[in-house]
């Protein structure tokens, strides 16, 4: 496995787990990273997120989510050193909010784009294709 994907999928195997130790992602993310989250049914506008910002996204998700799972449909290290992957994602919510259930599965087609600096992250750019609720 090349040393970018193998960056991904411990980003991707991080996030799944809903872990929060800032030096756990800091071993695959870039301290200037961006993650950026193109508009879908949860977030309707562009959402653009620092280190520190994901790190709180997925700090709310361990509030709100239980049994989150991602699995990888396809991946590829482009020529570029970029990765490309497509996965499908899936948990099942905590309480309600909005117009989400207790107890409802939420899932999710997933295409994500990685720019890797220096063996780290430093821009994912994920297109969400969260199934209707």
């Amino acid at each position: 496995m090349s040393e970018q994907l193998q960056a991904v999928t411990k980003f991707l195997s991080l996030s799944e787990s809903l872990e929060t130790d800032p030096a756990a992602y800091a071993q695959v993310l870039h301290p200037d990273v961006e993650q950026i989250e193109y508009p879908n049914l949860l977030n309707r506008t562009l959402q653009r997120r620092s280190f520190q910002d994901i790190l709180d996204n997925i700090r709310a998700g361990r509030e709100l989510l239980v049994e989150p799972h991602v699995e990888l449909h396809r991946s590829q290290v482009c020529a570029d050193g970029s990765v490309m992957v497509e996965a499908h994602w899936r948990a099942t919510i905590t309480s309600d909010i909005g117009p989400l259930v207790r107890g409802q599965l939420l899932a999710a087609q997933f295409c994500m784009i990685f720019e890797l600096k220096d063996g780290k992250i430093i821009q994912q750019r994920t297109y969400n294709c969260f199934d209707s609720f």
